[in-house]
């Protein structure tokens, strides 16, 4: 992708990745910095379920709120809904900040809910923005950006509440200060954001997941279109674990501290936003979802190889490097195909569909953290390991299912032209 492709991307797009950036990394921030919380004041053997558990509030409501999320970005200007959902983060942030001050740990479980809530509200919006912003030609280019600024942020968000949680000396509530200046210039970023179009504006507001089940309905015999669907859900599915499992795995495995253990992902993230620009690039103005096949093997080897390779820093850091790059080939290609296939007039509830199905993966990784940790009493490393043949029996399924992704992965080497 060269200069000129990149400056003809709509001039709002950076505002946009501004804004989307700020919300991700003040997610993460805030989602560690509780984590963190709660393992200090209820103890190291309980890391395992204490992650199952604010992953679970952070997905709920995206279970709760995607139906509605779906048709607010299709009724009305998705700049002004971004720009609302920025707003009452701004709200989020200020409650957190109280809840830790007061020390009401019970409570620290209903900011998340909150703060996902807000998080739900905005994704459909986010993804259905993208299309508004950037030509056919250009999706690849812009998704791959916004993939590597999210996981940017993931990065810089992993790194921040690490630090600052040993920074602040357990004072939580002095950290989460900075989340309350992230909101703040991420509100601001939103309202930079010129006025975007109406995609439906009689579409009505439907709270219950009603509305979701009937574009599932329409979707599921555009064969290809769903099989997208599903994958990025498995997707997010395997990255939830990952997030919420590499805590544990680094006390057990390498002896580290809980905000150390943090830093882990940071080499996840790093991957994934490597990934997703280099998978942009081979896909130049196209899709190339051959890519999504690549990075299913490079997932499988990595988890596999986090049970099996020495006890080292450094190796399982080459390994977790490993894993986020074959993410990010798996996820941008489906991601730009959702996109792309979806009607114009639905795509936002499309996009909610997908995102629904989305955090049922993450729903479903909490779940999986907890059994290991808690009633298998599996280690860190065995559920890696577990993951690994799951997402092995899982690509041998959808390649028996679909050859035309194998097809595409052997053009994708061989230089032919696939349609």
């Amino acid at each position: 992708m060269n200069d000129m492709e990149m400056e003809k991307l709509h001039p709002a797009f950076k505002w946009f990745n501004a804004t989307q950036f700020l919300g991700a990394m003040n997610d993460n921030i805030l989602k560690l910095l509780i984590i963190f919380s709660l393992i200090s004041s209820r103890g190291a053997d309980r890391a395992g379920i204490i992650t199952a558990g604010v992953g679970a509030a952070f997905v709920l409501p995206f279970l709760i709120c995607s139906a509605p999320a779906g048709c607010l970005a299709d009724r009305f200007p998705k700049s002004q809904v971004i720009i609302a959902t920025k707003a009452l983060e701004v709200v989020i942030a200020l409650l957190a900040l109280a809840v830790f001050y007061t020390g009401l740990d019970s409570c620290l479980y209903l900011v998340m809910f909150l703060m996902a809530a807000q998080s739900a509200l905005f994704a459909p919006a986010k993804y259905g923005v993208i299309p508004e912003l950037a030509s056919p030609s250009q999706l690849s280019h812009a998704n791959g950006l916004v993939e590597a600024f999210t996981f940017l942020a993931i990065i810089f968000g992993t790194a921040l509440a690490s630090l600052l949680a040993q920074l602040a000396s357990g004072r939580y509530w002095l950290a989460s200060l900075f989340c309350l200046l992230v909101s703040l210039v991420g509100l601001w970023t939103a309202c930079q954001m010129p006025p975007t179009g109406l995609a439906d504006p009689s579409r009505r507001i439907r709270l219950l997941p009603g509305e979701l089940f009937r574009t599932f309905l329409h979707i599921r015999h555009c064969g290809h279109l769903m099989l997208a669907v599903n994958g990025l859900a498995f997707f997010w599915f395997i990255g939830a674990f990952a997030q919420l499992n590499l805590i544990g795995y680094g006390m057990q495995r390498l002896s580290l501290i809980q905000e150390e253990s943090g830093y882990l992902f940071l080499a996840a993230a790093l991957g994934i936003g490597a990934g997703s620009v280099l998978a942009a690039r081979l896909s130049g103005n196209g899709i190339k979802l051959g890519l999504v096949t690549v990075g299913a093997a490079g997932l499988v080897l990595a988890q596999l190889l986090l049970k099996l390779a020495p006890v080292s820093l450094a190796a399982c850091l080459a390994i977790i490097l490993l894993f986020g790059v074959s993410a990010g080939f798996f996820s941008l290609p489906l991601q730009t195909f959702i996109q792309a296939e979806a009607e114009p007039s639905m795509r936002g509830e499309v996009l909610a569909v997908s995102s629904f199905a989305n955090w049922i993966g993450i729903l479903l990784a909490s779940a999986a953290t907890f059994l290991f940790s808690g009633p298998l009493k599996l280690s860190a490393a065995e559920g890696f390991a577990h993951i690994g043949w799951l997402t092995l029996v899982m690509a041998i399924i959808c390649l028996w299912r679909s050859p035309f992704m194998l097809q595409q992965m052997t053009s994708l080497f061989s230089g032919s032209k696939q349609p």
